[in-house]
């Protein structure tokens, strides 16, 4: 029976995330995110009139990374088993993630990848990550 991985891996760009887990062989989705859907709804609150040269596509993605680093926070609070995260986004979504990660959860953060692997299968994303860099052997 294979162990579970205390990793916390979390793929993210300015409207899709998701949580996987390494379950001995591969990586699993454990939780989605849409920025454009009802639970997680980041365009709700955008620009109003009075706010000069703002962007709501912008806001949207910064309020949907707010909420990514609070949806981290939530997980390591709830699952003691987690003793790692490893973070891949798009470089200015992942500046905005590690931005509002709490204290506690930064200092599990082992790595931070600029990448949008947003898009890259479950079966395929093992390769993209650098296993040895989270201190736990390859199977």
């Amino acid at each position: 029976m294979a162990t579970q991985d205390p990793v916390l891996y979390a793929v993210c760009d300015g409207e899709k995330a998701r949580f996987l887990r390494f379950d001995g062989h591969q990586m699993r989705t454990i939780q989605r995110f849409d920025a454009h859907d009802k639970t997680t709804d980041a365009a709700g609150d955008v620009a109003s009139i009075k706010e000069p040269r703002s962007d709501p596509k912008v806001q949207v993605k910064e309020r949907f990374a707010r909420q990514i680093a609070h949806e981290i926070d939530t997980a390591f609070t709830a699952n003691s088993a987690l003793e790692g995260l490893v973070l891949a986004a798009a470089p200015h979504v992942l500046h905005d993630i590690r931005e509002h990660l709490s204290k506690v959860t930064s200092r599990k953060l082992i790595k931070s990848e600029s990448k949008d692997l947003t898009n890259i299968p479950d079966q395929d994303l093992l390769a993209h990550f650098d296993r040895p860099a989270t201190g736990w052997p390859k199977p």
